[in-house]
Order: structure tokens, then C-alpha cells, then sequence
């Protein structure tokens, strides 16, 4: 999450596909660095004195909002006086917005929620985990797309694009060398501009997603074993492939070069691979 200055934020709205999975996902909340896992059981507010405190911007609302769970949707009300809500979906162009003293239900797997208060605009990230993983897989058509699926492919969105990239970078720029050490979760976080938990929460989700297709041995427990799951999602990557060296040139957003040290088990530790 991000605190913006003076530059206004979108909204998106996406129907989700029901097909897969429970619709009682949990809701991840990230503002600078605030990282909230908020089962479907909870609320969250945030704001000046919400759960989530956002700034004490005298300008700004003490609870400028509230998600809550009900009937298997989350929901995002505006308890400000004259602030509006802009909700934008991360992977697409639409946008809704809510007007003080209104909700909307959130019907995105990644979205931002951005609002004003006085001269500063204020960023809120957020995402549904199993509703990504449910679109991910079928698309936006759901089960009833008459799209064939491929094994084992499955369509990235930015994020896990410049997830995979990062893991696979060393070995798309040289073929021969597959036994190389793999670049340390925390070095390939730095290098996405990620903290730690964001990057290993990415992760889990892009596991999850490639077992879903039909690879296996992408997820389990925690532990010793994290790293071999890890080694087995890049060679996944790249036979398949799911990314190529020809990605490498539209990504110049990547930033320091890659770790080329070993990594520990504890680097990968808190990772549910």
C-alpha cells in the first residue's frame, strides 16, 4: 500500500467466477508496508483511528472505511462525511467508486482503494486469495468458458509475471546451467520492490495456481521442503514455458542484479510451498 501525493486513484469492478473453491476468502489488507490478514469472520477499518491507521492527517476521517464479510462477498463501505472511495481492479481497466455513507461489494481478486483527505491522496492494496486463484485458472469465463485448458499453463497476471521472471532470470540467460543456486526469496523480493510477506504470499498463490492446473508437488507444508517445491514451480516455468528470455526485455522494471548465493531453508521458511 501507498501513501500518494495529489494524484487521484481508479476503480475496477470484475465478476468473480464461483465455480471453484469457497466463497468465503480471506482478505489481504497492505498499506506501506502494513501487511492484514483479515479472515471472512472479522471487519477492518481504516483510517485516522481505524484497525488499519492510515496517517493523522487532521483532514482525514478517524474510520474513512470498513470491509466486512456477508453472504459469501466482502464488502467495502465509506463511513466518511465527504470523502469518496475509487476502487480499481489491478488487472483490468474498470473502476467503481462509493460515495459517503454507501458500500459496494468487491468483486476483484487484486485491487486498490484509493481517497483523499485534504491535499494528500492515500493508497490502500488489496486482495482476495481464492478468488485469484479461481480466475486465474478458468479466466473470466468460469467453468462455463468453452476454452479448452492446457496442463500446467496457466495465465499470469503482472505480478506473478514479474514473480516468475525474477526466480527464472538466471537460467532463461543461460540454459546450461540448471543446477545453479536459485536466487533468495529475499533478494528476488528486493528486487520487485515487495516486503518479504508480500513476495511469499505471491508465491504460495502462484503455487497454488500450478498444482491447480494439474502440476503436482507445488504445495504443502512448510519447512526443509519449501525450496524443493520452489526449484519444482521454476522448471515448471520453464519447460512449459510460462515465461521466456524474450520477457526478460519488456521487463525493465526489475531492479538489482539476482543473489547468486545459496539459499537456507530459513529464507524460505513462513512460505506454505
Amino acid at each position: 500500500m501507498k501513501r500518494l501525493s495529489g494524484k487521484a486513484g481508479k476503480s475496477t469492478a470484475r465478476r468473480p467466477s464461483t465455480a471453484l473453491g469457497s466463497t468465503s476468502w480471506s482478505l489481504y489488507l497492505d498499506f506501506c508496508g502494513d501487511e492484514r490478514q483479515v479472515p471472512s469472520t472479522d471487519t477492518v477499518s481504516f483510517g485516522r483511528c481505524g484497525d488499519l491507521v492510515i496517517d493523522d492527517n487532521p483532514y482525514m476521517h478517524r474510520v474513512v472505511g470498513r470491509f466486512r464479510h456477508s453472504d459469501g462477498i466482502w464488502w467495502l463501505e465509506n463511513h466518511s462525511k465527504r470523502q469518496v472511495l475509487e476502487v480499481r481492479d489491478c488487472s483490468g481497466p474498470s473502476m467503481m467508486t462509493i460515495a459517503p455513507g454507501l458500500s459496494c461489494a468487491v468483486l476483484m481478486g487484486d485491487f486498490t482503494v484509493s481517497f483523499a483527505a485534504g491535499p494528500t491522496t492515500y493508497q490502500v492494496s488489496g486482495s482476495l486469495e481464492s478468488f485469484e486463484w479461481d480466475l486465474d485458472l478458468l479466466g473470466e469465463g468460469g467453468i462455463e468458458s468453452t476454452e479448452t485448458l492446457d496442463w500446467g499453463r496457466v495465465e499470469l497476471n503482472e505480478d506473478q509475471r514479474r514473480l516468475l521472471l525474477v526466480l527464472t532470470e538466471q537460467y532463461l540467460l543461460n540454459p546450461g546451467q540448471l543446477d545453479a543456486p536459485m536466487v533468495s526469496n529475499r533478494m528476488a523480493a528486493q528486487r520487485l520492490g515487495w516486503p518479504i510477506t508480500k513476495f511469499n504470499r505471491k508465491l504460495d498463490h502462484l503455487c497454488e495456481k500450478v498444482q491447480r492446473a494439474g502440476v503436482p508437488g507445488l504445495h504443502g507444508e512448510l519447512g526443509g521442503n519449501a525450496m524443493d517445491r520452489r526449484r519444482r514451480l521454476v522448471q515448471h516455468a520453464l519447460t512449459v514455458p510460462l515465461v521466456t528470455v524474450d520477457d526478460l526485455s519488456s521487463s525493465g522494471d526489475l531492479n538489482e542484479e539476482p543473489d547468486s548465493g545459496p539459499v537456507s531453508a530459513a529464507e524460505v521458511e513462513g512460505v506454505g510451498l
